[in-house]
């Protein structure tokens, strides 16, 4: 069943679906003509497509773009991997920061491949692609193997992979390896993903962070999934991307909030002077996260950047 928006008179139609991609089952939500040029939205660790706010997603679409936003694998109601079991944090600890093949139940890569086969599952030849966090590595891993499948490239709040990095402020970190709490009680979720959203460095209210929290609580909540995306990117965000990066001849445009905990304006600038010719938003005030306040903004700048090439 559609849900109806409206936004400045227009009437904006999101479709929820599912598809068969890359061996799994990814749900995805669309808004917009099927006629316009396609969005690709993809989430970061351990987040719901939700997380992309439905505002956002209702101005792209209202300045004529197709926007498709998602459940990565292992989130909300994509594919569960549990035959793949638990990350060995054992054996995949040495291979951190060395780029080669860990014993990872998936990687990076394998949700890159997951992008081409939602956009092949939709026919969508090819796309404008943006990331945000893990998302962000993911897209700039799609610009650098699948170029013929992306018009442009947005990276919003992601690293260049550089191992060598400012690893991100103390008390933010320890909140993001406190283990999430494997519970069916949703207070206790609410309660514990609140805390993460502030420790990103969200200005949301605390009415808005509960909500988010008990949507996505209620699309699912299953920590030990997450745990396979967290070790995809403990192994695929610390391999060195700035050589693959700098080869990138499509358009980019990097997004990066001044106030992030995780990702330093500094790491942001480092994948935008990476790419050649690509652009720099920075983003006053915002953390790693897309707060309700920066939407707008984030919005515009990526609307200036695709009008730009069209």
């Amino acid at each position: 069943m559609s849900l109806l928006f409206v936004l400045n008179g227009m009437r904006i139609i999101a479709q929820p679906g599912s598809v068969k991609a890359n061996g799994i089952s990814i749900a995805y939500e669309s808004f917009g003509s099927k006629n316009d040029p396609a969005v690709i939205l993809i989430m970061g660790t351990g987040d719901t497509m939700l997380n992309w706010p439905v505002e956002f997603c209702e101005k792209l679409a209202a300045h004529g773009l197709r926007i498709i936003r998602f459940d990565n694998r292992d989130i909300g109601l994509s594919s569960k991997l549990d035959s793949l079991g638990q990350p060995d944090w054992t054996a995949i600890a040495p291979h951190i920061g060395k780029c080669d093949n860990a014993p990872l139940p998936y990687t990076l890569l394998d949700m890159v491949k997951d992008v081409t086969g939602l956009m092949d599952a939709l026919h969508i030849n090819n796309a404008h692609i943006a990331g945000v966090s893990m998302g962000g590595a993911i897209a700039q891993l799609m610009a650098i193997n699948y170029p013929q499948r992306v018009i442009s490239l947005t990276s919003i709040s992601a690293t260049s992979g550089n191992p060598a990095r400012d690893p991100g402020d103390e008390k933010a970190m320890a909140v993001m390896m406190t283990p999430a709490p494997v519970t069916d009680d949703p207070d206790t979720v609410v309660n514990y993903l609140v805390q993460v959203y502030k420790a990103l460095g969200s200005t949301d209210d605390l009415k808005t962070l509960q909500e988010r929290a008990l949507n996505h609580f209620n699309r699912t909540w299953l920590p030990e999934a997450v745990n396979r995306q967290a070790a995809a990117v403990i192994v695929g965000d610390y391999c060195d991307r700035r050589a693959d990066l700098a080869g990138i001849k499509i358009p980019a445009l990097v997004i990066q909030g001044d106030a992030d905990p995780l990702v330093s304006p500094e790491a942001g600038k480092e994948v935008a002077d990476a790419i050649p010719g690509s652009e720099l938003c920075i983003i006053t005030g915002m953390g790693h996260d897309l707060s309700v306040e920066f939407i707008d903004e984030i919005a515009d700048c990526i609307i200036k950047h695709i009008n730009s090439i069209k």
